[in-house]
This record gives structure tokens, sequence and C-alpha cells, in this order.
């Protein structure tokens, strides 16, 4: 029987984990070791992934003591380029239960288009709705939505190891050492959990306040969530009365005033079309994150000397390194194995002989492992737009605003977004993500209609929620306003709002790829990959790195699995279901 999710699995977690996952590294030094065969780790994208693959190989090198080196190969020119530092991870055990939509609701959805309720369809991007790659995509989700005992079990698996995923982001900070718990405290790092008893009620201990407005019928809308994260085991999902969010998070005083009215007992009262949702999530500022991150991978994992005495770091980022071809070594009738990579700048690399493993986690490239020579399903990609909002504010302001530290997602009609507030640097730092459009294989800017449209909403939204924020940076009370492109485009120029657009490529599933490569049908002895995990690449990144990780090595990722209570059973499913050679095929239910 397919895995079914425990409502104890969060205790068995939280008591398994903590013997096997991730123990905090120690500071490492030069090697005065005489080195036999040195383990060269080579990763292909230096996104939220690439970083979580380097320091996951590196964990494990501690436990077996084994002697590597992590090079990471990014095509962008810095990290905070890349789209995970553009985003602003919710994590959630969700989310990415639903990236893709299914069957015939694809087909109406790209009828409408992308600023309309429930619309993606751009129409100013040629070929981006006729593509050769986007019309495989359309064709293998149709064929795919019809599978709705499929479409089930990988919903429940999605659950499960979204669920697992946040235990470990837990237990990575809670045993990380002072110098990574210092990073992950600078990124505004909140777990996403159950709470003790002590801690119920409280913001940052699990929990946080989600917010739905201009939505009819905003309490089923709420108690359809609610359901979703009961049934996960977060048994202290509530609804939030306007008084409760304001004694909670008193930055939403405005919020709540403009969407309530006071009854005749003198309590607050949600209008029809709004509701306040006390839910299981947490966030991590990537954009600080990542930068910090790489560099205490470098500062810790210390240096080593090659086979002719040189010194060198044990863990290298090489930006400005994109990608363009594999170099393939000898084959038999099963079996393939890589040699070197070449690079768009006509440089290469040779690790033939090498003892070498290549890890791919492309993220938002879309078609990157088609075009390296290697099996990908049907795949498109999904653009998406950010706003973030760095307001100058007096001693005054700041003295008021101190304690300003949320993070949230904010639902309107056919909108989601993700965000955190904040005071970051002596100013107050807001930014939000979300709203997608289907794109296919081209890549969006930001110029096109989608973006403009797009961070014109986020602003609106922030307005919305945060007019106090919103009214000091354009220097007037924007209570109740709507904003335009004239606003934007001063906040622009004073250089307070900064938007960006990017994309993140998924697969007709909506499922992850993780685990064996494949060339031309034969696997990639030496590789393995992790990518299509389009807006999840933050929340799912430890479990879907631990996960691609048992392909290669199954006896050691399958002692931490256990530890996570994950079957062999459930991971031999994931697996499978994340295959690098699936195609979409008609199955009876």
């Amino acid at each position: 029987m397919f895995f079914k999710l425990n409502k104890k699995i969060g205790t068995a977690i939280a008591l398994l984990i903590a013997s096997f996952i991730f123990s905090p590294p120690l500071q490492a030094a030069v090697s005065q070791k005489k080195i036999p065969s040195l383990q060269k780790i080579i990763i292909v994208g230096g996104g939220h992934l690439g970083l979580i693959e380097a320091y996951s190989t590196y964990v494990e090198s501690k436990k077996t003591d084994e002697d590597i080196v992590v090079e990471i190969y990014e095509k962008n020119k810095s990290i905070q380029d890349t789209t995970a530092a553009n985003i602003w991870n919710s994590h959630t055990p969700d989310e990415i239960a639903a990236v893709v939509p299914r069957g015939q609701q694809l087909a109406e959805k790209l009828a409408i288009p992308f600023d309309k309720p429930g619309g993606i369809r751009v129409q100013d991007v040629p070929g981006a709705n006729d593509s050769p790659s986007a019309k495989r995509f359309i064709e293998h989700v149709k064929i795919d939505g019809q599978n709705t005992l499929a479409f089930e079990k990988r919903t429940n698996a999605l659950l499960a190891l979204g669920k697992a995923g946040m235990a470990m982001w837990k237990h990575l900070y809670q045993t990380a050492d002072p110098q990574l718990k210092a990073v992950f405290k600078e990124s505004n790092f909140n777990p996403c959990c159950e709470v003790a008893e002590d801690n119920k009620g409280k913001l940052h201990k699990g929990y946080r306040i989600d917010l739905i407005y201009d939505v009819s019928d905003a309490k089923a809308h709420a108690a359809s969530m609610m359901k979703s994260y009961q049934d996960l085991g977060f048994q202290n999902c509530q609804f939030l009365s306007p008084d409760e969010v304001i004694a909670r998070d008193p930055s939403l005083t405005k919020f709540c005033a403009l969407h309530s009215a006071v009854d005749k007992a003198g309590k607050r009262q949600w209008k029809e079309d709004s509701m306040a949702l006390w839910r299981p999530g947490g966030c991590l500022d990537t954009q600080t994150f990542l930068p910090k991150f790489a560099a205490y991978l470098k500062k810790v994992m210390g240096k080593y000397r090659d086979k002719n005495g040189v010194q060198k770091d044990r863990f290298q980022l090489h930006l400005n390194k994109k990608v363009t071809g594999v170099i393939y070594g000898n084959e038999d009738p099963q079996h393939v194995i890589i040699n070197g990579l070449n690079f768009e700048d006509g440089s290469h690399i040779n690790t033939q002989d090498i003892n070498a493993t290549y890890v791919f986690c492309p993220g938002e490239a879309v078609g990157t492992l088609e075009k390296l020579g290697f099996n990908e399903p049907a795949y498109a990609g999904f653009a998406g737009a950010s706003l973030c909002l760095t307001v100058p504010v007096t001693s005054k302001q700041l003295k008021h605003f101190e304690t300003l530290n949320h993070c949230m997602e904010v639902h309107k009609v056919g909108v989601v977004l993700a965000w955190q507030a904040r005071i970051r640097d002596g100013k107050i730092f807001l930014g939000g993500a979300g709203t997608k459009a289907f794109y296919g294989d081209k890549q969006p800017t930001i110029n096109q209609a989608f973006a403009k449209n797009r961070n014109l909403l986020q602003l609106q939204m922030f307005n919305d929620v945060l007019p106090q924020v919103v009214s000091i940076a354009l220097d007037r009370d924007t209570t109740s306003q709507n904003l335009t492109e004239k606003d934007m485009a001063y906040l622009e120029e004073k250089g307070i709002a900064k938007r960006w657009v990017g994309r993140r490529s998924v697969v007709y599933d909506g499922f992850p790829t993780l685990g064996h490569l494949y060339h031309h049908g034969k696997v990639v002895t030496n590789a393995r990959v992790t990518t299509h995990l389009g807006s999840g690449g933050g929340s799912f990144a430890l479990i879907a790195s631990l996960i691609s990780s048992c392909s290669l090595n199954p006896a050691v990722a399958q002692k931490e699995l256990s530890a996570l209570n994950l079957s062999p059973e459930f991971v031999k499913n994931v697996l499978d279901f994340a295959d690098s050679r699936r195609n979409a095929v008609v199955q009876e239910n």
C-alpha cells in the first residue's frame, strides 16, 4: 500500500532525526594527510539547491572521513542573480504540491490572460505558447490529467516529503555551529513546525498568520487550507479574529481596521471577503542567506594540498561559468560515464583521471538536461515576478517599527504572495513574490507586460496590507489608494523599489526530477540530478538532496531517511515518480 501520512510523524521525526541528520560540522584545516584518492564533487548550478548539495556532501564526508573537494559551476555572475535569491522563501510542507495545472484545467487557464483571475497566458512573447517544447508539455499535462490515482499518490508523496523537509530545516538550525546559526539568524530564518504548549500563539515558533482578502466566502477558503495542514498533523491551526491578529502582530492593525467592522459587543469581526489563518509556516531570506552560506562553506571546509603541493580551497564556487556541453566517456550497452564539462567561454574541465561525481541542479534553466544530452521529461518554464522595497526611515520611525518582523502568504483571487517584512540594515525591508505565467521555453524580461503588471499588483498588495510602510516610501498617506505606474517609477528612481522577473523550470506532472541521469537511455554511473522543484526549491532543498543522493549511495541515505520515518518502499516510489525518463501515459484509474 502506498505510504500514508501519520499524524505522529512530527514527533517521530523530532526524536529520530537528532541522531542522524546534519550533525554540526567541525572547523576544517589544511589537510596534512597523504590523499590516496581525492573525491571531487562537481555541481552544476549554484543556486539554493546547489549550495545545499555542497553542504550535504560536506557533512557526509565528515561522518566517513572522506577527502572531498566540491566545485560549483554557476552561469550567473553572482549568487544574488539566481532565482532563489529573488523570491521570498515561504517554508511550508505543501509549497510544490500544486505547481502545474492539471489536464483540462491547464487548457482553460492558458486561454485566460495572466492578469485575469486564474489566467496564465502571455500574449506578447512569441513562441511562449506554441514552441515544440511548450506543445509537448501541454500534451503531456493533458494526458497525465486523466490519471487521478497517480496524481493523488504523487500529492501524498510531496506532502510527506514537505513535512520531513520542514523537520530537517528546523534540525539543521538547532544543531548548527555558532557560525552557521549566526548566518541563519541574519537571514531571518523561521522554522515551520508544530509548536510546544508554551509557544502556542507566538510568531516565529513554527506558525504564522496568513491573510485572505477580496475573496468571496473567505472563511471557506481558509477552512480548506486549514484542513490540509490538520491532515498533515498540524493541530494548532485556527481562524484568527481581527483582534487576535492585532495582538499577535500589531503591524497588521491598519489592515484589520480596513477589513473588519465592530459588532454590538465592541469586537471586530471580519467582513465576508476577509479572513486570517494561523497555520504552520516559516521563511528564509535567501537574498541574505545564499552569499553568507557560500562564504561559510568556504571557511568551514578549509583547504587541502593537491598532488603538486599547492594549497587550494575545498569549496570552490565558479561564477559566470555556463555549462554548454557534457564530455561523455566510455560506455557499454547499459552504462555511460561523464569525463568533463564544456563552458560557454570556450574552457572545459577534464575529470577522466579523477574520482569525480557530478550533481546537476540547473533550477531555473529550462530544458538544460535535454540540451546536455540527458533524458528529460516534458518541461516548461513558469515566469514569476517579485518586488522588494527598501525604505529609508528616520530614527523616530525606526524606533516605531523596530519590532516589525513577519513572514506570511497573502491571498487574493488567483494570487498568492509569499512575503517577508522586517528591519534590515536599519531600513524597512518588504519583499514579496508570487503569481505566475506560462512561458514555455522563453526567458521573461523585466519590461514585458507580465512583469510590469504583476509588480504593480504586488505594490498594491503591499499597500493594502502595510499602508503605513508604503506611505513612508511614497511620502504621502497611501491608505486605501490605488497605486499607479507613476508610483512604481518614483520608487525605482529613488532606489527604494527593486523589480525582478525570472522563471522556474517544472515538469508536466509537477514532481521534482531526482536521482539517476540517463544518456540515450543508458544510466550515467557517476552523476545524479536534483531539479524541477518549481517554487519549492527552498522548502524542499534538504529533503530533495537526500532523496536524490539515495540513488547513488543508498546505504548511507537510507539510514538518514529511516530517521525521518520514510520507508525504503516510500523512497522507491518517490524515485520512480521522479525518474528523469518518465513520460505521461494513459492509465486506467
